[in-house]
Protein backbone atom coordinates (compact mmCIF):
# COMPACT_ATOMS: atom_id res chain seq x y z
CA UNK A 1 0.00 0.00 0.00
CA UNK A 2 1.22 3.48 -0.83
CA UNK A 3 0.47 6.60 1.19
CA UNK A 4 0.11 9.98 -0.46
CA UNK A 5 1.97 12.35 1.85
CA UNK A 6 0.77 15.64 0.37
CA UNK A 7 -1.09 16.85 3.52
CA UNK A 8 2.11 16.46 5.48
CA UNK A 9 4.22 18.36 2.96
CA UNK A 10 1.94 21.37 2.84
CA UNK A 11 2.87 22.29 6.40
CA UNK A 12 6.63 22.14 5.81
CA UNK A 13 8.90 25.06 5.01
CA UNK A 14 11.79 24.85 2.61
CA UNK A 15 15.34 24.88 3.93
CA UNK A 16 17.14 28.20 3.98
CA UNK A 17 19.38 28.40 0.90
CA UNK A 18 22.42 29.58 2.85
CA UNK A 19 22.07 26.77 5.40
CA UNK A 20 21.98 24.20 2.61
CA UNK A 21 24.97 25.83 0.91
CA UNK A 22 26.93 25.86 4.18
CA UNK A 23 26.21 22.15 4.72
CA UNK A 24 27.32 21.36 1.19
CA UNK A 25 30.57 23.29 1.76
CA UNK A 26 31.29 21.60 5.11
CA UNK A 27 30.54 18.10 3.82
CA UNK A 28 32.55 18.58 0.63
CA UNK A 29 35.60 20.20 2.22
CA UNK A 30 35.84 18.50 5.60
CA UNK A 31 34.22 15.14 4.95
CA UNK A 32 31.91 15.46 7.99
CA UNK A 33 29.07 12.92 8.06
CA UNK A 34 26.34 14.31 5.79
CA UNK A 35 23.46 13.10 7.96
CA UNK A 36 24.89 14.94 10.98
CA UNK A 37 25.31 18.20 9.06
CA UNK A 38 21.80 18.02 7.71
CA UNK A 39 20.43 17.08 11.15
CA UNK A 40 19.25 13.62 10.11
CA UNK A 41 19.52 10.45 12.23
CA UNK A 42 22.66 8.36 11.90
CA UNK A 43 22.80 5.14 9.92
CA UNK A 44 23.08 3.10 13.14
CA UNK A 45 19.96 4.71 14.63
CA UNK A 46 17.93 4.09 11.49
CA UNK A 47 19.20 0.55 11.00
CA UNK A 48 17.79 -0.44 14.38
CA UNK A 49 14.47 1.33 13.84
CA UNK A 50 13.79 0.03 10.34
CA UNK A 51 14.96 -3.49 11.20
CA UNK A 52 12.59 -3.73 14.16
CA UNK A 53 9.61 -2.63 12.05
CA UNK A 54 10.33 -4.54 8.84
CA UNK A 55 11.36 -7.78 10.59
CA UNK A 56 13.78 -8.59 7.77
CA UNK A 57 17.28 -7.75 6.58
CA UNK A 58 17.59 -4.08 5.71
CA UNK A 59 20.57 -2.28 4.22
CA UNK A 60 20.78 1.49 4.71
CA UNK A 61 22.18 2.81 1.42
CA UNK A 62 22.03 6.53 2.13
CA UNK A 63 20.51 9.30 4.26
CA UNK A 64 19.92 12.91 3.27
CA UNK A 65 17.69 15.84 4.08
CA UNK A 66 14.94 16.88 1.70
CA UNK A 67 14.12 20.46 0.59
CA UNK A 68 11.42 20.37 3.29
CA UNK A 69 12.50 21.39 6.77
CA UNK A 70 12.68 18.54 9.25
CA UNK A 71 12.09 15.77 6.71
CA UNK A 72 14.86 13.25 6.04
CA UNK A 73 15.01 10.74 3.19
CA UNK A 74 16.37 7.22 3.74
CA UNK A 75 17.47 5.04 0.84
CA UNK A 76 17.12 1.39 1.89
CA UNK A 77 17.40 -1.97 0.23
CA UNK A 78 14.89 -4.48 1.58
CA UNK A 79 14.96 -8.07 0.32
CA UNK A 80 17.15 -6.94 -2.58
CA UNK A 81 14.84 -4.13 -3.64
CA UNK A 82 15.47 -0.38 -3.38
CA UNK A 83 12.95 1.76 -1.48
CA UNK A 84 12.71 5.18 0.14
CA UNK A 85 11.49 5.91 3.66
CA UNK A 86 11.06 9.22 5.47
CA UNK A 87 11.67 10.33 9.06
CA UNK A 88 12.53 13.47 11.03
CA UNK A 89 15.77 14.53 12.70
CA UNK A 90 14.78 12.84 15.98
CA UNK A 91 13.81 9.58 14.25
CA UNK A 92 10.37 9.78 15.88
CA UNK A 93 8.50 8.15 13.00
CA UNK A 94 8.95 6.29 9.71
CA UNK A 95 6.79 7.03 6.69
CA UNK A 96 6.40 4.59 3.82
CA UNK A 97 4.93 5.61 0.48
CA UNK A 98 5.07 8.29 -2.16
CA UNK A 99 5.94 11.89 -1.40
CA UNK A 100 3.75 14.04 -3.67
CA UNK A 101 4.47 17.71 -4.33
CA UNK A 102 1.29 19.67 -3.71
CA UNK A 103 1.62 22.30 -6.44
CA UNK A 104 2.77 20.14 -9.35
CA UNK A 105 1.51 16.71 -8.32
CA UNK A 106 4.98 15.34 -9.08
CA UNK A 107 5.96 12.06 -7.43
CA UNK A 108 9.13 13.12 -5.61
CA UNK A 109 9.76 9.63 -4.26
CA UNK A 110 9.79 8.12 -7.73
CA UNK A 111 12.12 10.80 -9.06
CA UNK A 112 14.54 10.40 -6.16
CA UNK A 113 14.53 6.61 -6.43
CA UNK A 114 15.28 6.81 -10.15
CA UNK A 115 18.33 8.91 -9.38
CA UNK A 116 19.48 6.61 -6.59
CA UNK A 117 19.27 3.52 -8.83
CA UNK A 118 20.48 5.20 -12.02
CA UNK A 119 23.24 3.33 -13.87
CA UNK A 120 26.48 5.13 -14.61
CA UNK A 121 27.60 5.51 -18.27
CA UNK A 122 30.14 2.75 -17.60
CA UNK A 123 27.40 0.44 -16.30
CA UNK A 124 25.18 1.21 -19.31
CA UNK A 125 28.08 0.24 -21.55
CA UNK A 126 28.56 -2.96 -19.55
CA UNK A 127 24.87 -3.72 -20.04
CA UNK A 128 25.55 -4.26 -23.73
CA UNK A 129 27.48 -7.43 -22.94
CA UNK A 130 24.26 -8.96 -21.57
CA UNK A 131 22.18 -8.39 -24.73
CA UNK A 132 20.61 -11.63 -25.99
CA UNK A 133 19.31 -10.12 -29.25
CA UNK A 134 18.09 -6.83 -30.67
CA UNK A 135 15.29 -5.65 -32.98
CA UNK A 136 14.92 -2.41 -34.91
CA UNK A 137 17.40 -0.07 -36.59
CA UNK A 138 16.60 3.30 -35.04
CA UNK A 139 19.04 5.58 -33.21
CA UNK A 140 16.55 5.69 -30.32
CA UNK A 141 17.60 2.78 -28.11
CA UNK A 142 16.50 1.10 -24.90
CA UNK A 143 17.18 -2.13 -23.03
CA UNK A 144 14.26 -4.41 -22.21
CA UNK A 145 14.71 -6.83 -19.30
CA UNK A 146 12.36 -9.76 -19.69
CA UNK A 147 11.55 -13.34 -18.67
CA UNK A 148 10.00 -15.87 -21.11
CA UNK A 149 7.29 -16.81 -18.61
CA UNK A 150 6.37 -13.28 -17.49
CA UNK A 151 2.82 -12.37 -18.70
CA UNK A 152 3.27 -8.60 -18.38
CA UNK A 153 6.55 -8.86 -20.28
CA UNK A 154 4.65 -10.27 -23.26
CA UNK A 155 2.36 -7.23 -23.32
CA UNK A 156 5.40 -4.97 -23.30
CA UNK A 157 7.06 -7.01 -26.03
CA UNK A 158 4.13 -6.46 -28.38
CA UNK A 159 4.33 -2.68 -27.92
CA UNK A 160 8.10 -2.69 -28.49
CA UNK A 161 7.83 -5.01 -31.51
CA UNK A 162 5.34 -2.71 -33.24
CA UNK A 163 7.43 0.41 -32.56
CA UNK A 164 10.57 -1.33 -33.82
CA UNK A 165 8.81 -2.51 -36.98
CA UNK A 166 7.70 1.07 -37.58
CA UNK A 167 11.34 2.13 -37.45
CA UNK A 168 10.92 4.23 -34.30
CA UNK A 169 13.16 2.38 -31.83
CA UNK A 170 15.89 -0.22 -31.40
CA UNK A 171 15.26 -2.63 -28.54
CA UNK A 172 18.03 -4.63 -26.90
CA UNK A 173 16.54 -7.66 -25.13
CA UNK A 174 18.16 -8.85 -21.91
CA UNK A 175 16.95 -12.22 -20.65
CA UNK A 176 16.53 -12.29 -16.88
CA UNK A 177 14.83 -15.52 -15.69
CA UNK A 178 13.14 -15.12 -12.32
CA UNK A 179 13.92 -17.85 -9.81
CA UNK A 180 10.26 -18.77 -9.20
CA UNK A 181 9.61 -19.46 -12.91
CA UNK A 182 10.46 -23.13 -13.30
CA UNK A 183 12.52 -23.80 -16.42
CA UNK A 184 12.85 -20.11 -17.35
CA UNK A 185 16.63 -20.16 -16.99
CA UNK A 186 16.92 -23.13 -19.36
CA UNK A 187 14.61 -21.38 -21.82
CA UNK A 188 16.75 -18.23 -21.78
CA UNK A 189 19.92 -20.23 -22.35
CA UNK A 190 18.31 -22.14 -25.24
CA UNK A 191 17.12 -18.94 -26.92
CA UNK A 192 20.65 -17.53 -26.80
CA UNK A 193 22.44 -20.75 -27.77
CA UNK A 194 20.13 -21.54 -30.70
CA UNK A 195 19.90 -17.87 -31.76
CA UNK A 196 16.09 -17.91 -31.71
CA UNK A 197 15.62 -14.20 -31.01
CA UNK A 198 12.21 -12.65 -30.49
CA UNK A 199 10.38 -15.59 -32.07
CA UNK A 200 11.93 -17.93 -29.50
CA UNK A 201 11.07 -15.59 -26.65
CA UNK A 202 7.45 -15.28 -27.77
CA UNK A 203 7.04 -19.06 -28.11
CA UNK A 204 8.90 -19.82 -24.85
CA UNK A 205 11.36 -21.89 -26.85
CA UNK A 206 13.45 -24.51 -25.06
CA UNK A 207 15.91 -27.13 -26.27
CA UNK A 208 18.58 -29.41 -24.89
CA UNK A 209 21.21 -26.91 -26.02
CA UNK A 210 22.56 -25.38 -22.81
CA UNK A 211 25.82 -24.06 -24.25
CA UNK A 212 28.45 -22.43 -22.05
CA UNK A 213 28.14 -19.07 -23.81
CA UNK A 214 24.39 -18.87 -23.11
CA UNK A 215 24.73 -20.12 -19.55
CA UNK A 216 27.50 -17.64 -18.74
CA UNK A 217 25.52 -14.73 -20.21
CA UNK A 218 22.34 -15.56 -18.29
CA UNK A 219 24.18 -16.06 -15.00
CA UNK A 220 26.15 -12.83 -15.45
CA UNK A 221 22.88 -11.02 -16.21
CA UNK A 222 21.28 -12.40 -13.04
CA UNK A 223 24.24 -11.24 -10.96
CA UNK A 224 24.21 -7.73 -12.46
CA UNK A 225 20.45 -7.28 -11.99
CA UNK A 226 20.60 -8.50 -8.39
CA UNK A 227 23.44 -6.10 -7.61
CA UNK A 228 21.39 -3.22 -9.04
CA UNK A 229 18.29 -4.11 -7.02
CA UNK A 230 16.23 -5.21 -10.02
CA UNK A 231 14.09 -8.04 -8.70
CA UNK A 232 11.26 -8.23 -11.23
CA UNK A 233 10.29 -8.00 -14.87
CA UNK A 234 9.55 -6.35 -17.21
CA UNK A 235 12.24 -3.73 -16.83
CA UNK A 236 13.15 -0.81 -19.05
CA UNK A 237 16.66 0.61 -18.89
CA UNK A 238 17.17 3.80 -20.87
CA UNK A 239 20.44 4.98 -22.34
CA UNK A 240 20.70 7.72 -19.69
CA UNK A 241 20.84 4.95 -17.05
CA UNK A 242 17.31 5.44 -15.65
CA UNK A 243 15.60 2.16 -14.69
CA UNK A 244 11.85 1.57 -14.74
CA UNK A 245 10.44 -1.71 -13.43
CA UNK A 246 6.93 -2.68 -14.46
CA UNK A 247 4.93 -2.49 -17.67
CA UNK A 248 5.03 0.83 -19.51
CA UNK A 249 2.06 1.48 -21.76
CA UNK A 250 2.81 3.00 -25.14
CA UNK A 251 1.95 6.65 -24.37
CA UNK A 252 4.20 6.67 -21.28
CA UNK A 253 7.00 4.87 -23.11
CA UNK A 254 6.85 7.31 -26.01
CA UNK A 255 6.92 10.26 -23.65
CA UNK A 256 9.99 8.84 -21.87
CA UNK A 257 11.78 8.30 -25.21
CA UNK A 258 10.88 11.75 -26.50
CA UNK A 259 8.68 10.34 -29.27
CA UNK A 260 5.32 11.78 -30.39
CA UNK A 261 2.13 10.29 -28.91
CA UNK A 262 0.72 7.21 -30.64
CA UNK A 263 -1.49 7.89 -33.62
CA UNK A 264 -5.15 7.31 -33.04
CA UNK A 265 -6.50 4.59 -35.27
CA UNK A 266 -9.02 5.90 -37.73
CA UNK A 267 -12.39 4.28 -37.34
CA UNK A 268 -13.88 3.59 -40.77
CA UNK A 269 -17.21 5.22 -41.41
CA UNK A 270 -20.14 2.81 -41.60
CA UNK A 271 -21.45 2.22 -45.13
CA UNK A 272 -24.26 4.52 -46.15
CA UNK A 273 -27.69 2.96 -46.38
CA UNK A 274 -29.23 2.90 -49.80
CA UNK A 275 -32.90 3.72 -49.69
CA UNK A 276 -35.32 1.66 -51.73
CA UNK A 277 -37.24 3.58 -54.33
Amino acid sequence: MFFELTPYIKGLRKLNFWTALFCFFVVTISGINQAACENCPSSDQLQQSVQSIMKRDVEIKGIRSTPYKGLCEIHVRISGRDNLLYTNSENEFLMFGNLIESKSGANLTKKALEEYTRLSPKEVQKLRSYIAFSIGKSKVELFYVTDPQCPYCKKGEQILKKMAEDGEITVHFILYPLSFHKGAKEQCISIICDNKGLEGLESEYQSENQCAQGKNKVEATNLFMTEKGITGTPGYIFTDGIIHTGLLHEPMLRDRLGLPPPKEEEIPEPPKKTEKK
